[in-house]
């Protein structure tokens, strides 16, 4: 009876098709963390590592809405519009205590609109920027985070090859409306 009551919220996901996406989904989520240069291990290292953050930072700071986090190798990227100049710096500040955190960077505005078209901009420019290193042969996509906010493209991840990491950058510069490129991407291989 137990198994039943779990399975019937899901009968109309199933019936309506809704449920193979979701596991097709789930597996090529897994299938690209194992070929990323991170590997399993690492993406569940960092998952776990930004839930950390989220939980600090949200029972510390009340005004810590707004803000995104990204995770990479233990890198925290803070981007969004903080609340005043005194949020930002409590951010920061609670965020250095968290074990696992190696290295913070910074992209938070206190002042500006972090609208809809803001947001709708951003997000084209990282869609604009994976979409041409997943359709370019000589690299490896999959080893790529990319971050968007104010027109600032923050790119985490390993390049095989000095050569790859600048092809990375050529493609990130090289679209139209980026302000900036920060280049947060490890070498392999010199």
């Amino acid at each position: 009876m137990l198994k039943f009551t779990y399975i019937l919220p899901l009968l109309p996901l199933a019936l309506s098709g809704c449920i193979a996406p979701l596991a097709v989904g789930g597996i090529g989520a897994v299938g690209l963390s194992a070929v990323e240069e991170r590997g399993l291990s690492g993406v569940a290292s960092d998952h776990a590592l930004r839930m950390r953050l989220n939980i600090e930072l949200g029972d510390e700071i009340p005004a810590f809405s707004g803000i995104e986090l990204t995770v990479y190798k233990g890198q925290v990227l803070f981007t969004g519009v903080a609340a005043s100049e005194k949020v930002k710096a409590e951010i920061l500040r609670v965020a250095k205590n968290v074990s696992g955190v190696k290295k913070i960077i910074d992209g938070m505005n206190v002042h500006g609109n972090d609208g809809v078209s803001e947001y709708t901009r951003d997000s084209w420019i990282t869609t604009k920027l994976k979409t041409t290193l997943y359709t370019d042969e000589d690299v490896s996509a999959p080893n790529y985070v990319i971050t968007t906010f104010d027109k600032i493209i923050y790119i985490f991840g390993t390049a095989q090859t000095k050569e790859e990491m600048k092809i990375v950058l050529t493609h990130a510069y090289d679209i139209t409306g980026v302000r900036k490129v920060v280049n947060l991407i490890a070498v392999k291989r010199q």
